[in-house]
């Protein structure tokens, strides 16, 4: 009898130790799955923020024409969008056959709001998320240049103005 009870009690311990032993190393899968998730979204961001930097020159350098607008001016241009405009002011690109305009909004489909691009070609409209963008969006202009800046993420576009193109704010 004596014998059954060590047995039983070195069994017990034994699985004791393994139950501990598998609850750090689930502790430790979730620690590194959290881990990689904060990392995969820290990735994600960055090549949003990395691909507006890049998209930006290509929709702003050949325009003739810059302009800030209100929110007021751009709900009347852009009528009836799947996106609501949540920042005060937009920024407004009028090229040779179409018109680009950039402001923060809210489309019915997602819950977070972002950077959109409103285009209007040959009267064609598309509506793009350019980055997620939870907070203010700055523009500011002054005769040779406009900074477009977003707070949350923190990011700042500048564009010198070309010859030929005209600014208005």
């Amino acid at each position: 009898m004596v014998k059954q009870a060590g047995f039983l009690a070195e069994n017990l311990v034994g699985i004791a130790v393994g139950l501990g032993i598998v609850v750090i190393l689930v502790s430790l899968w979730v620690a590194d799955a959290s881990r990689r998730t904060q990392e995969i979204e820290g990735m994600i961001e960055r090549a949003d923020l990395d691909a507006a930097t890049f998209y930006l020159p290509l929709v702003v350098v050949p325009a003739q024409r810059i302009e800030v607008i209100s929110k007021a001016t751009l709900v009347q241009a852009i009528h009836e969008s799947q996106v609501h405009p949540i920042s005060s002011q937009a920024l407004k690109l009028m090229h040779p056959f179409s018109t680009t305009y950039l402001y923060l909004g809210l489309s019915k489909t997602q819950n977070k709001s972002a950077l959109w691009v409103h285009q209007e070609r040959f009267g064609n409209t598309s509506n793009q998320a350019l980055l997620d963008a939870t907070g203010d969006l700055t523009l500011e202009m002054t005769n040779d240049t406009f900074c477009l800046g977003l707070s949350d993420p923190q990011w700042v576009y500048c564009h010198h103005r070309l010859p030929g193109q005209t600014h208005e704010f």
